[in-house]
């Protein structure tokens, strides 16, 4: 499955239309007027949340709320700087997520890979673009939470022109990126 995140940043918020396949599945939004922030993503057919994340108050490693259209919740938190990884539980399942040199992360389900994303290298009107491939079977409101919330905390602060470039990660990286993955059907 192919997952597209396209995001447009106004001037206090952010707006995503998401596609699944080619298709328009969701589309999200970030709560303007917030000490942390907080994003929404609702499902395009029936209009409902299907999550919403919300950054929590840290002193180290950033940390984030995922919260399913059924009140379960799921923290993703930073686990290492120096290593690039963040870690996700939701519903007895481990999202292990290691950022690699360049704009991919791959993103690891109880130790097995089940996708990677890749972030555009430039985007034009300060929106961040990402693309999303991953097992067809996987928990696609999991990974594009995730996403929208690494790309919150990542690229904040960045990307406030017209014409933006992103080289990525220059430096550190736990895992390096495995070519040879491909989802599976």
């Amino acid at each position: 499955m192919i997952i597209d995140i396209n995001q447009q940043k106004i001037s206090i918020g952010s707006k995503y239309d998401i596609y699944v396949n080619r298709e328009k599945k969701y589309y999200g939004e970030q709560k303007i007027f917030k000490l942390f922030a907080e994003m929404h993503l609702f499902s395009e057919q029936t209009r409902q949340q299907a999550f919403k994340v919300k950054k929590k108050f840290f002193f180290i490693y950033p940390t984030y709320v995922l919260t399913d259209s059924q009140g379960k919740e799921a923290v993703l938190e930073m686990k290492s700087y120096w290593q690039t990884h963040y870690q996700c539980t939701y519903q007895n399942r481990v999202y292990d997520i290691y950022p690699h040199r360049g704009r991919k992360c791959s993103v690891f389900e109880n130790g097995k890979q089940i996708a990677w994303w890749d972030k555009q290298a430039v985007s034009w009107f300060a929106g961040d673009n990402y693309t999303i491939t991953a097992n067809d079977d996987a928990n696609m409101e999991v990974l594009i939470s995730c996403c929208m919330a690494y790309d919150n905390y990542t690229y904040k602060s960045k990307d406030k022109g017209i014409f933006n470039v992103d080289i990525g990660n220059i430096i550190f990286q736990k895992k390096s990126f495995d070519k040879e993955w491909f989802p599976n059907k």
